[in-house]
């Protein structure tokens, strides 16, 4: 881990949720996939016959690590948000009023030649990045998506198609149409599964994605209350 990641890390007050282990597998493939740039567009909503329950989601370290060095990457030379941000995070365990930590923290700030204007202009060029990376992980998403859904929901159809017909047949193919009844359940149990771990997936991404963006966009907020 580099010095510099190191310190964009401690910028942030990161409430790390425990990793799902059910969805292990598919975290680690889309999170190579978001961290590895672009791939084709696949439709972004599940089948309607499909349904799959909602979560809330998890602060996840696995996205909050991608979303991380994403800032790092993009890390401004000189003072900037990300040095502003862990001046407040300094203060803030100090158990200070809030303007005075803001106020405390820009007094420094000053003095190495930075602005309200400047501090916000900084950290919503860091709101992009974490945007650009979050249109990168709905890619990768839809991509997952297309690879362990849409595929077995055409093979489900097939199936469905096979059995119809078999149930015209005479009593001899009963214990095939059984089989395939049995295939189906099995098929259909997956494909579920997949989805549950694709709803679980998404849910702790968007919780770590709004768990920083919240905290950029009350420090843009604050820096405009107390220090403009």
């Amino acid at each position: 881990m580099s010095s510099i990641f190191k310190k964009i890390k401690s910028a942030f007050i990161i409430e790390e949720g425990s990793d799902n282990q059910s969805s292990e597998e598919f975290k680690e493939s889309a999170s190579q996939e978001t961290a590895g740039g672009e791939a084709a567009s696949t439709p972004e909503e599940l089948p309607v016959n499909l349904e799959v329950p909602s979560s809330d989601g998890e602060i996840n370290p696995r996205f909050t690590d991608i979303l991380l060095k994403a800032l790092e990457a993009n890390n401004q030379e000189g003072f900037d948000y990300i040095e502003f941000k862990r001046s407040l995070q300094n203060l803030l365990k100090m158990n200070m009023e809030e303007d005075t930590v803001y106020k405390s923290a820009y007094a420094t700030a000053q003095t190495l030649g930075a602005t309200p204007n400047g501090l916000i202009s900084s950290a919503q060029r860091y709101l992009t990045v974490l945007k650009k990376e979050e249109d990168k992980f709905k890619v990768a998403l839809n991509n997952q998506r297309a690879k362990q859904i849409d595929g077995g929901q055409e093979e489900v159809k097939q199936l469905e198609r096979a059995i119809e017909g078999k149930r015209k047949q005479i009593q001899k193919l009963q214990q095939e149409i059984e089989q395939s009844e049995n295939h189906l359940a099995k098929l259909q149990g997956e494909i579920k599964t997949s989805a549950q771990k694709i709803e679980d997936t998404r849910s702790d991404f968007v919780a770590s994605y709004l768990n920083l963006v919240r905290q950029i966009e009350q420090d843009i907020e604050n820096i405009g209350k107390y220090l403009n």
